[in-house]
């Protein structure tokens, strides 16, 4: 979820003065809008779900903010402003610029890229790849370093790569025996993969071919450091599941840009692999996967997690009784409810249809009772438009937390026993469920208390 900031003054979008707005929410990087009238109303209704605050700013010149904007910043610009391509212009070139407009042809994109628009969204917004953007831009601006395993099997070499990765701010970690790659990478989640491509007993291109066998690890990219010259072998290295090769000989500096661009771009390619269409939400699959990653980190460090599960009550009523554009609607501003209810480092995805996940970091979950049950009650005040009738839903929640002995496979089953309960108890409560996975429960909420 993002801050986006709001400067309201007023006036319409076709005036000479845009309009400059800003919701604010202080967990996330903030986001300057330019617009106002319909284009601020459809910027507000996709935000606003998220927990994202309105506040007026007053400024004596306008534009200021936008201007001014640097880093954590991102400027979303309603295309119809007299002066749109201008004003993105004058602004820093590095920060994040999204166009909204109904123009698609050559010549004007080629206009957004000289004025350093960074990207064009088509009019209407459609809300996932708004959104989508959003995190993307978000998570370029994230603190979250960049996490490296380094193979290689000289372990001075080694830790000298290594020491100058960690001295420009990534995380890194140091593979001397390659034959245990699938159990490193099973352990842990990377970013990238650098490789020497000669090693005894084995070589780069064999263990990049092991890893590529692995479906959870195709979109890792793995990079290649060697002194190696022959271009064949290159482009071998290339075509067997390299995605980069770097000559040891190349400046420091240089590597260091070129490992930073990678990331980033893995990051970027990962993201639109690993989101579902409709909310921008991680999808099924690879939210799995990253239960899976947490619980081998709990298995090394001992700091507990929980998986929530959240379901819509009576949704398919939603979809025969106004249309499956509604019901996708509700879903969409759920899931925008819950990345804003949640904090920044936990993890929202789309389990199935209208089934919800959230993966919750570093707590029990008794911890996160209240925190859950605040959000059914919030959710539960929320209206939603059924082709001019308004109505109102619940959610169901289950709760389970890990334990020693289970793995992913049992922490979701517990959390769906859980669920299970809350539903068939009456719905529109939460439940967590006993370690034990038993029918009985520690705790529980609901609307309506003692409903069977």
């Amino acid at each position: 979820m993002l801050n986006v900031v709001s400067l309201v003054s007023g006036l319409e979008p076709d005036t000479s003065v845009p309009v400059e707005t800003l919701f604010s929410n202080a967990s996330r990087p903030s986001v300057h809008v330019i617009g106002g009238g319909e284009f601020l109303d459809s910027i507000t209704s996709i935000l606003g779900p998220m927990s994202y605050i309105p506040a007026p700013v007053e400024t004596s010149t306008q534009l200021t903010v936008a201007q001014e904007a640097g880093t954590g910043t991102i400027v979303v610009i309603d295309g119809a402003l007299p002066g749109a391509l201008e004003i993105c212009q004058a602004m820093d070139e590095l920060v994040p610029k999204i166009l909204i407009s109904p123009e698609s042809s050559f010549s004007f994109r080629a206009k957004c890229a000289q004025a350093n628009v960074t990207t064009v969204m088509s009019a209407p917004i459609d809300q996932a790849e708004f959104i989508n953007w959003l995190e993307h831009f978000g998570g370029q601006m994230s603190s979250q370093p960049a996490s490296i395993l380094l193979v290689d099997d000289d372990p001075l070499a080694s830790e000298v790569y290594a020491e100058m990765l960690r001295a420009n701010g990534m995380t890194v970690s140091v593979l001397n025996d390659p034959f245990n790659i699938i159990m490193t990478m099973e352990r842990s989640f990377f970013d990238l993969v650098i490789m020497d491509l000669q090693m005894p007993g084995t070589n780069g291109i064999e263990i990049a071919k092991i890893i590529r066998q692995h479906q959870n690890h195709l979109s890792i990219p793995i990079v290649f450091l060697s002194s190696e010259e022959d271009k064949q072998v290159q482009m071998k290295a290339r075509q067997f599941g390299g995605d980069d090769f770097i000559s040891k000989r190349a400046d420091l500096d240089a590597l260091v840009s070129l490992i930073h661009l990678r990331v980033q771009r893995a990051r970027v390619l990962r993201n639109l692999i690993e989101r579902d269409g409709l909310t921008g939400l991680l999808n099924h699959r690879r939210f799995k996967e990253r239960v899976g990653h947490e619980m081998a980190r709990y298995r090394r460090t001992k700091l507990q997690f929980c998986v929530a599960m959240i379901d819509v009550d009576h949704f398919k009523k939603v979809n025969d009784t106004w249309g499956h554009p509604v019901g996708d609607k509700v879903l969409s501003i759920l899931a925008r409810a819950l990345v804003g209810w949640v904090r920044k480092t936990d993890v929202v995805g789309r389990y199935g249809g209208e089934e919800f996940a959230v993966l919750l970091l570093d707590t029990s979950p008794d911890m996160i009772f209240e925190v859950m049950e605040n959000f059914r009650k919030h959710f539960a005040k929320m209206t939603f438009d059924g082709l001019g009738e308004q109505f109102s839903l619940t959610v169901s929640i289950g709760v389970a937390g890990c334990t020693a002995d289970g793995d992913g496979a049992a922490l979701f089953a517990q959390a769906d026993k859980a669920l299970y309960l809350a539903k068939s108890n009456g719905r529109d409560q939460v439940v967590i469920a006993e370690p034990e996975a038993t029918p009985a429960c520690s705790k529980t909420a609901s609307a309506d208390a003692g409903k069977t």
